[in-house]
């Protein structure tokens, strides 16, 4: 068996900025730069198996956006569009990539765009992939494989905050999330790639979270996984550190609706805590390099009846009206939006779901019946000792836990926003507790048209 072959480069896909239409010239409300945003990519060979892995400073793409950029970069490299694996760190303050339909903010709205502007910025964003696939694809080398793990505890918690009347809420407080006593991973999973004579060549790092420290900001960051980059590929002498995000549908960051300095913070205490642990990883078989890709079904809910969904549309409207007296009000059909937000925001929010309603309504009115499944394609990557299993969902984090330890694996990474942004993946018991995930998220008409929440 021939033995495994890493090359690995890091590049920048820091947007430039438009006069008026903001980031990419596309995201009006963005119009400042943090802190760059990176991308890193991983080509892995062995014998006739060969991939290419990125790892973006990015809020994800749908499913379908995101296999054109695979497959433009596939056609460009010479592979398929399965040899082509697209991961994203979910940071929420990357503005929207030209012809996005996700902004990464929380309101921002699209239509204030630069056509020409844009279509430059997307030139030259899908050349920056190209190019640093090539060469990493040039660097191919031999390489030993270093993997394990580490822990970091401090900057995470779960969201849903179970509510004494049945339900759950959006925590967006990190001391109150944690009395909630819901699970949160704090597993850093690490593997290094070193070169035959041992100086470091690269490395993957894992772990869940959402970067939304700075949700709603004007500012152009990685959010904290910047800085634990940073820290990460200081300690490796230099060489490019990639992010993979976890599965993290109901856990958020320390601080969310944050400012850069606690952004920073975050990032570093992640940083240290993987640094510590680099010097704890072991050797691990790099052979055989293998991908496996399926897809799946997933049963979808009950279309309502015209009476529930004119009752959806009531209660919504409702609050709408409350809003006028009370521009304090957070709260309508079970869902708590952002305090943040101001009155027009939170309008904002909820017409989102009036659309889908009414959307429903007229499928109804015209007889058509909606999916009642909806397809996911998961995947997992070997290398040797080490798996990365790969989903496009934002699966809760007990799912990841619950895989990693059924994996017949010694170092299991577990990789959600990969190949598209598919939607959150909640456990039947969350399912059934309802809440933002689990059933508001899905009406969205913008992101794959009428959907149906997941069953």
């Amino acid at each position: 068996m021939s033995s495994l072959k890493v090359g690995m480069v890091g590049f920048d896909i820091t947007p430039r900025f438009h006069p008026t239409c903001g980031a990419w010239g596309s995201t009006p409300t963005m119009t400042e730069l943090d802190m760059p945003l990176l991308a890193r990519c991983i080509a892995l060979e062995q014998g006739d198996c060969r991939l290419i892995w990125f790892g973006s400073d990015l809020v994800g793409e749908p499913v379908k956006g995101t296999d054109v950029f695979r497959d433009e970069i596939a056609g460009a490299l010479g592979l398929q569009r399965q040899q082509v694996v697209w991961s994203t760190s979910q940071t929420h303050s990357s503005g929207a990539v030209p012809g996005s339909l996700l902004t990464g903010s929380s309101i921002c709205d699209l239509s204030k765009q630069d056509p020409e502007f844009m279509a430059a910025e997307r030139k030259r964003f899908m050349a920056s992939y190209v190019e640093a696939g090539r060469q990493a694809i040039a660097q191919l080398q031999p390489a030993r494989v270093w993997a394990g793990r580490g822990f970091c505890d401090t900057i995470s918690y779960n969201t849903r905050f179970p509510m004494p009347t049945g339900g759950v809420k959006f925590s967006r407080h990190h001391s109150e999330g944690l009395q909630s006593g819901k699970f949160f991973d704090p597993t850093i999973g690490l593997v290094r790639f070193d070169r035959p004579d041992g100086t470091p060549l690269g490395a993957i790092f894992n772990f869940c979270a959402h970067p939304a420290t700075m949700i709603n900001d004007r500012m152009i960051s990685p959010d904290w996984v910047g800085t634990a980059r940073a820290c990460i590929e200081e300690a490796i002498g230099g060489a490019p550190a990639m992010y993979c995000q976890g599965f993290c549908g109901d856990v958020n960051c320390y601080h969310i609706f944050g400012k850069p300095p606690q952004a920073k913070r975050t990032g570093a205490r992640l940083g240290q805590a993987a640094v510590e642990a680099l010097s704890t990883l072991i050797p691990a078989r790099g052979e055989p390099l293998l991908s496996e890709f399926r897809t799946i079904e997933l049963q979808c809910q009950p279309m309502p009846s015209r009476a529930e969904f004119e009752q959806q549309l009531a209660a919504r409207q409702a609050f709408i009206d409350e809003l006028q007296d009370d521009p304090a009000a957070t709260w309508f059909c079970g869902i708590n939006v952002p305090d943040q937000l101001n009155p027009e925001q939170k309008a904002a929010f909820v017409e989102v779901q009036m659309k889908y309603l009414r959307e429903g309504m007229r499928l109804l009115e015209a007889g058509q019946s909606p999916r009642k499944t909806l397809p996911i394609t998961l995947g997992a990557i070997r290398i040797g000792d080490v798996a990365a299993v790969l989903s496009p969902g934002e699966n809760f984090t007990e799912t990841g836990s619950v895989i990693r330890s059924r994996s017949p694996f010694v170092h299991t990474l577990i990789c959600g926003d990969t190949n598209g942004l598919f939607g959150y993946i909640g456990t039947d018991e969350e399912i059934e507790r309802g809440g933002y995930e689990t059933d508001s998220f899905w009406k969205m008409l913008y992101i794959d048209g009428f959907r149906l929440p997941l069953a």
